[in-house]
């Protein structure tokens, strides 16, 4: 049996941040996943640091202090991570969105997030490539930004490598054993393994998991598809990462490969290609399969609005399955009556958090506590 001060299930941005911080701390570590870095929704994210899409109630704090770690990220991790400073627009195309994003504003402003009601005929201004007749503004916050996804994932992976993080890729967890009130052994396809310490930052597959140790956790998920085009001339450059107010009204939608929709979400890459999505829809499918139905909805929206991208060419697309919450709160913190194990998933804006999580997560199995209060997050709520 191997063993470990620490085991930490799943390989996607909280999981590498959490296995480099342990490592850091000093823990003797091992990340286990069952594909690879990132196989899960990580590598189908586009890397926005979002701040104005933050759940308002209590996630405020996290969120500011997600975004601060960035400041020093890139030279903590002795990498680039592909960091760079963006504006955000959520566009709005009904006046039941715009109410909706205005009643956003004096607890985003509250918090000290400068967002800004803007009418469609201001857009042009901060968005040459949309076509301001398709909606009737967006909420702008200036102070976002993106990564680069694998960048940021493989550097936390090489700092914790060069701590002595054991990577276990293509090792499935199959069971845990839980007595005495903590988890005894962990069983996987590659034999068992016994921790101090597990973390599940395991995304759609932890409501599985879950059900291992006695829990069961309301944690869905969507099939999530996005597509890439081909790299765009120097004059097709976004200045913002865009996304859609309808994702503050709109709920997922059924298994259903036939009535598929897309929510305008759009990003663009250092070197030109523009990401686009998001068609999504409730499911009990862990697959990657993206569906045609989807493709071409993410297609038509993004052309609706952004109507210089309809003559680019689609290299790929693709879908992965991506974990939410009914409250919009991720499951963050320790798990009641099973002494060192933690529960980091379902995020709802992940890369933002990605630094400050791991960190946090380094904080409860060292110190025993976190500066992040967690309590609004817990897994026993």
């Amino acid at each position: 049996m191997l063993t470990y001060d620490a085991v930490v299930i799943g390989a996607g941005y909280i999981g590498c941040s959490a296995a480099y911080h342990l490592t850091r701390a000093g823990l003797r570590t091992a990340m286990i996943d069952r594909g690879g870095i990132g196989a899960g929704a990580s590598a189908a994210n586009y890397g926005n640091i979002q701040v104005q899409d933050a759940e308002l109630d209590h996630s405020l704090p996290m969120i500011r202090a997600g975004y601060a770690c960035f400041e020093t990220l890139e030279e903590e991790l002795g990498s680039p991570v592909g960091l760079k400073p963006l504006g955000g627009l959520l566009l709005i195309e009904n006046e039941s969105q715009w109410r909706t994003m205005a009643a956003r504003l004096p607890p985003l402003h509250a918090a000290g997030i400068r967002a800004e009601m803007v009418p469609a005929e201001h857009l042009p201004e901060l968005e040459p490539l949309l076509d301001p007749t398709t909606v009737l503004g967006a909420c702008y916050h200036e102070h976002e930004g993106q990564v680069y996804p694998f960048s940021l994932l493989w550097a936390f992976v090489r700092r914790g490598l060069e701590r002595g993080l054991t990577l276990h890729l293509g090792v499935e967890v199959t069971g845990m054993d839980i007595s005495n009130g903590r988890v005894q052994r962990l069983h996987t396809s590659q034999g068992d393994f016994s921790a101090g310490v597990v973390v599940l930052c395991t995304g759609a597959w932890t409501s599985l998991l879950g059900r291992a140790v006695g829990r069961d956790w309301d944690i869905p998920h969507v099939h999530g598809q996005a597509l890439v085009t081909e790299s765009a001339p120097p004059g097709l450059r976004l200045r913002n990462h865009i996304a859609s107010a309808a994702f503050f009204e709109e709920a997922h939608g059924d298994d259903d490969a036939g009535g598929e929709h897309a929510v305008l979400a759009i990003s663009q890459t250092g070197d030109g290609h523009f990401l686009l999505g998001e068609a999504a829809r409730n499911t009990a499918d862990r697959g990657k399969a993206a569906t045609p139905a989807g493709q071409a909805a993410i297609a038509r929206v993004a052309g609706r609005h952004f109507p210089a991208l309809r003559k680019l060419r689609v290299l790929r697309g693709w879908a992965a399955p991506v974990a939410y919450t009914h409250d919009g709160l991720p499951y963050f913190g320790p798990v009641a009556d099973i002494e060192g194990l933690i529960l980091a998933t379902a995020f709802k804006s992940t890369v933002i958090v990605t630094p400050l999580a791991g960190r946090t997560i380094a904080q409860l199995v060292v110190d025993g506590r976190s500066d992040l209060d967690l309590s609004s997050f817990s897994p026993d709520r």
